[in-house]
């Protein structure tokens, strides 16, 4: 099965808004075993979404359009696909009683052009949309071909993919495709394809390595007549990255979520231990990036910014003279800072930070990059020395990263060398 992405919105085109959807359903189309070859974004224009439906249903089996749902005239998605093939716009009951139902839900009134988003081809099957106004679409395009309608927040796209696209695709693919999901932080991208390149190049099952900032993630797929049979397969290669790679794996999944704060939290929950942050450089951004995770309120206790000297003073009683002897920036401070913060709050771990994320301020001695985390606990008190480089943003979301990842490590039992 091979599909085509086509993102429809003269805001996508112009660069306004960032395209995450092509992003997102390009990575789960893969994970699913489908083939891409080409995406496409089109403005509002008719003529030209016209043209781009033609050469998409040309090379490809599915088409997977978001965007252009909505009520609006240059809503065209829809009509300009109906107008292709031939087909007309009708009420469609099903699709007309979710928005009814949605709009009451809101509290909002229904005006007469809302209608048009229960509008649909006869032999659509409508993907109804929990998260919005907007029912979704699975169209016939002839010749064994569909045409997928999907609405544009991600917000609303994503589930609704997840939820009743996927499925779809799988009943019609005959196979069963599963996947693991490896995450990786302390090892760059060069040296993990180094240590695996000769895994890289196998069909079945495979790997593919995604990046991000500080991480590396790999796709590992299997597909086979079951289920359990995709899994056999997926076990022996599994175990031989895992041999590969070692402690620089964080987390194994079934899915591409998670992050190093998912897993940090649930360390501390399965260990008992609650936690508390003391900032600087990242300003409250590590224990915003802990929070985010739900049920993290079971662990997170509380946090402290101290971004000038005197903050650190007043509110975490770190020593003048071991800020004017040992400087702002140093081990002795973020160890001061961590101490501190669990000694106030009463928890089992506490996390610092202090450093120059530039970019100005930094010296021979201490160059913009120069950043400590201080961890303790209720039996000790370490810093870890990070040197890191590049943007301000950079900097900081690096640190988070680094602060999250030595706090799970800490939980269990494997310390950061120091």
């Amino acid at each position: 099965m091979t599909a085509e992405i086509l993102c429809v919105g003269t805001e996508l085109l112009m660069g306004q808004v960032l395209n995450t959807n092509a992003q997102y359903i390009a990575r789960r189309l893969a994970a699913l075993g489908v083939s891409i070859y080409h995406q496409q974004v089109v403005g509002d224009n008719e003529k030209r979404l016209e043209e781009a439906y033609r050469l998409a249903l040309s090379r490809a089996d599915v088409v997977i359009t978001s965007g252009g749902l909505g009520p609006t005239v240059d809503d065209i998605t829809k009509r300009t696909a109906a107008k292709l093939l031939g087909k007309e716009l009708v009420l469609n009951p099903e699709a007309d009683r979710m928005v009814r139902e949605r709009f009451a839900q809101y509290h909002r009134k229904m005006m007469g052009n809302n209608q048009s988003q229960a509008m649909f081809t006869e032999d659509t099957q409508i993907l109804l949309n929990p998260n919005g106004t907007a029912p979704g679409a699975i169209v016939p395009a002839g010749d064994g071909k569909v045409i997928i309608h999907l609405p544009g927040p991600p917000e609303e796209l994503e589930p609704m993919f997840r939820d009743q696209v996927e499925p779809w695709i799988m009943a019609r693919s005959g196979r069963v495709l599963v996947s693991r999901y490896i995450r990786i932080f302390g090892m760059g991208e060069s040296e993990v394809d180094m240590r695996l390149k000769d895994l890289e190049v196998k069909d079945n099952p495979s790997l593919s390595p995604y990046c991000s900032l500080g991480e590396v993630m790999l796709r590992a797929t299997a597909g086979a007549d079951s289920t359990q049979a995709a899994e056999a397969m997926l076990e022996p290669l599994i175990e031989e990255i895992r041999s590969r790679l070692g402690k620089v794996i964080y987390e194994i999944r079934e899915d591409d979520g998670g992050s190093l704060a998912h897993t940090a939290v649930r360390a501390l929950r399965e260990k008992g231990w609650t936690i508390a942050t003391a900032e600087s450089l990242t300003g409250g951004l590590i224990a915003s990036t802990l929070v985010e995770v739900p049920g993290a309120s079971s662990v997170v206790k509380g946090g402290f910014v101290t971004y000038q000297s005197i903050s650190k003073t007043m509110l975490l009683d770190v020593p003048e003279e071991t800020i004017e002897t040992c400087n702002v920036v140093s081990a002795e401070v973020a160890c001061a800072m961590a101490r501190a913060a669990r000694e106030k709050l009463q928890v089992d771990i506490a996390v610092s930070a202090t450093g120059l994320a530039g970019p100005d301020g930094g010296t021979p001695e201490r160059p913009v990059g120069t950043v400590f985390l201080g961890i303790a606990t209720r039996e000790t008190v370490y810093s870890i020395p990070l040197h890191l480089a590049g943007s301000r943003a950079r900097i900081r979301t690096l640190t988070v990263k680094h602060a999250l990842h030595a706090v799970t490590r800490e939980t269990k039992g494997e310390r950061e060398e120091v």
